[in-house]
């Protein structure tokens, strides 16, 4: 992918899957589904499913605006884009309708994709307005403990791994249809190319946690948060092998 279309770390090489390759993978049930590289001008669409899905009614236990809970989809989009190296698109009718980041650290080392690049000076442009409120705050900070409890969850473990599956999103509006699995499967063909055995991914209670269930992954560890509203989260650490 060059840089006109990459939204790939620009630390990072990529190892592209054609359109043509993806779309012999494709399954009966879904033929106007096709795969295919991520571009630039996938993202309004992408962060809108991302904010539907996570962010649309809720930021940090305060009541979000329109453009509190689009700036922190925006910020959570972009921080899985700054450490991937592989970004693949369902589109539906023409317009994308899920995506699918991953790291293959056999290729790109995950330390290289922890440098500062244009992912990261995005999501500080992003989250800068969101200081000056209430809500805002309440969300970056919410964000942070978020990470940290990823940060515990694969302490000590990162070594047995040779990839991330960074995000795994499709909209919810047509979830029945197939289209995770579609672009769930294209994923891990592309790592068995490249020599990946085990790779991991974080999820937790507010997601569809059977999914990676039925598709064999294992819960390697959990933690579950407790937070203000007197709600609370479980978060898994899920390990799969290719």
């Amino acid at each position: 992918m060059n840089d006109s279309s990459s939204t790939i770390a620009d630390v990072t090489s990529v190892a592209a899957v054609s359109t043509a390759s993806s779309s012999t993978a494709a399954t009966p049930r879904r033929p106007a589904v096709r795969l295919r590289t991520l571009r630039r001008d996938d993202y309004p669409a992408l962060i809108e499913i991302l904010r539907r899905t996570w962010y649309s009614e809720w930021s940090g236990g305060q009541k979000a605006d329109s453009d509190c809970s689009r700036r922190l989809a925006e910020a959570d989009f972009h921080s899985c884009l700054a450490r991937s190296s592989e970004a693949t698109v369902a589109v539906l009718h023409g317009r994308p309708v899920g995506v699918i980041l991953a790291r293959v650290d056999i290729n790109v080392p995950k330390r290289l994709c922890l440098l500062p690049n244009r992912h990261h000076r995005h999501i500080i442009r992003t989250l800068f307005p969101l200081l000056f409120s209430t809500a805002g705050r309440s969300g970056i900070a919410e964000m942070l403990r978020i990470n940290r409890v990823d940060r515990r969850l694969i302490r000590g473990a990162k070594n047995r791994y040779d990839a991330e599956v960074t995000l795994f999103l499709v909209d919810e509006r047509i979830r029945g249809g197939g289209v995770g699995g579609f672009l769930f499967d294209d994923l891990l063909e592309r790592f068995r190319r490249v020599g990946v055995r085990r790779y991991y991914l974080f999820t937790d209670t507010g997601c569809n946690v059977g999914f990676y269930t039925r598709r064999g992954l294992t819960h390697r560890r959990e933690e579950k948060v407790e937070w203000d509203d007197g709600g609370s989260t479980v978060f898994y650490l899920e390990e799969g092998t290719v």
